[in-house]
């Protein structure tokens, strides 16, 4: 890990549009908490908000995504925070 780095549990990904965290569970709903809360915690590590705060904006802008089924009994999610939401051009 470099030096100040956010440690991290799942694989993390970013485009021009959106940050993004995954998660991997045998079930789709512990799946998509897990990203929930990955998501929550990159939010108030890099952008300074509670933890309330970013489980709201998590529910209003947060877009989960089924991205794998097919590794059965494994399921990965990700979830998408569009960088529009945060301010970030």
């Amino acid at each position: 890990m470099v030096d100040g780095a956010r440690p991290i549990e799942e694989p993390q990904y970013e485009s021009d549009d959106f940050y993004a965290v995954t998660a991997f569970a045998t079930t789709l709903d512990e799946a998509a908490a897990k990203a929930t809360s990955y998501m929550i915690d990159y939010l108030t590590a890099e952008h300074g908000l509670t933890d309330e705060e970013a489980y709201i904006l998590c529910s209003i802008a947060g877009d989960l995504k089924i991205s794998e089924v097919v590794d059965v009994p494994h399921m990965l999610v990700s979830m998408h925070m569009p960088k529009a939401v945060l301010g970030i051009d």
